[in-house]
């Protein structure tokens, strides 16, 4: 069980039995009602805390996974770009050579 479950199982337990002690304990119906209105009001600022911990949570794992592919995408772009500049210079390096011999070959031609 993960700590989120486990703390949304005791949110929810606790709204539970604060509802069972409210409606079991001798008040009057007008105590009771303002009781459970407390009591929801309460549950309800517990559940909203949790969700929007739980979403700030998520938003943080999402940026940091996107940050992740965003770093590997750069560093596939800058080998690409190495290797290019790598085979550019080998092909110009090629031409220099042929056209050394070409220039050779006519004056000894």
């Amino acid at each position: 069980m993960n700590a989120k479950n486990l703390i949304g199982g005791f949110i929810v337990g606790a709204a539970l039995g604060a509802a069972a002690g409210l409606l079991l304990a001798p008040a009057s119906g007008e105590k009771t009602r303002r009781n459970l209105a407390k009591g929801s009001q309460k549950v309800k600022k517990n559940v909203v805390d949790y969700v929007e911990g739980s979403i700030e949570s998520l938003r943080g794992q999402v940026n940091r996974r996107i940050d992740q592919i965003t770093g590997r995408a750069k560093d596939g772009v800058n080998y690409a770009a190495d290797k290019a500049e790598s085979v550019i210079g080998a092909g110009a390096s090629s031409a220099a050579n042929v056209a050394n011999a070409a220039n050779k070959a006519r004056n000894h031609g």
